[in-house]
């Protein structure tokens, strides 16, 4: 996608239209500015409203992406084209968000001795490593499905990942148990591990089912690693089961914003780079 010349197409056809930035802008429920972006060649219009772009300036999401208007002789071409470019232009969002997510990651584990209270080397080369790694899959022009890695390498970091979680579900402060107390005395709270069976006792089920499902997804990970390559659905149901654990890890929010600590917070982001790794080597 070339989002300077989208860019010039974009003004050009507003501008045969009659409509101002910010008409235009109201039409497909954007802001001004973002239509300034795009024909600047700043920005590229999201996926989800190129229909909406396209229907709103008259010309096919395929002329829309390529810059130009389509002639019958290179119709057929200009759209293959322009779905090429589409699946190549997510592709590359979602590399920047999961490599984004990697370097948070990264960075929390770095600090993460002073939320422990003492000096964890393994969390600091560990914070290095996952922060040089989600760097370099910013600045990447590949996939990191296609970096060359070998399938295992990517599993490896995969499990490696889950593995962190487990270290940081054991931590006796991820979980948060606030105690009634009167009117005129201060709130009380006391600190668990994911493991401790108190606050799954008292109702604060999603830590426990979170650190029992992360061993569970740990064991199947590396007995997935032994398998033989030519069966895929394990690995596919490896996949889904590690979400299904993300989705769970962040259901602490629920009982509200207090409840919520550092230490889960790095618990969701060690299962979101777990998956992301497992996607990328079941697409090997």
């Amino acid at each position: 996608m070339d989002a300077e010349k989208t860019g010039r197409f974009i003004a050009e056809l507003r501008g045969e239209l009659g409509l101002t930035q910010r008409e235009l802008a109201e039409k497909i429920g954007v802001t001004d500015k973002a239509v300034s972006k795009w024909e600047r060649g700043r920005g590229f219009p999201d996926v989800a409203i190129l229909e909406t772009l396209s229907k709103e300036l008259g010309v096919s999401i395929a002329e829309l992406i390529s810059g130009e208007r389509a002639t019958p002789e290179t119709a057929a071409e200009q759209s293959n084209s322009a779905l090429v470019e589409t699946l190549l232009y997510v592709k590359r969002m979602s590399r920047k968000i999961v490599g984004t997510l990697i370097i948070i990651f990264g960075a929390c584990l770095l600090g993460s001795p002073l939320v422990f209270a003492g000096f964890y080397l393994p969390l600091y080369v560990m914070g290095i490593i996952v922060t040089a790694g989600g760097i370099f899959m910013l600045v990447s022009k590949k996939s990191f499905a296609n970096w060359g890695f070998p399938k295992i390498a990517l599993e490896g970091i995969s499990l490696a990942a889950l593995a962190s979680a487990i270290f940081l579900e054991i931590q006796p402060n991820g979980v948060v148990m606030w105690w009634w107390t009167p009117p005129d005395i201060e709130s009380k709270y006391t600190l668990h591990s994911y493991f401790d069976m108190l606050p799954f006792g008292y109702g604060i089920f999603p830590p426990f089912i979170t650190a029992m499902l992360t061993v569970a997804v740990t064991v199947f990970s590396v007995i997935v690693m032994l398998l033989d390559k030519r069966f895929a659905k394990p690995r596919n149901a490896l996949f889904v089961c590690i979400i299904v654990a993300v989705v769970i890890s962040v259901c602490p929010v629920l009982y509200g914003v207090g409840s919520v600590t550092m230490t889960g917070v790095l618990i969701t982001l060690a299962l979101v780079i777990s998956a992301a790794f497992r996607a990328a080597a079941n697409a090997r």
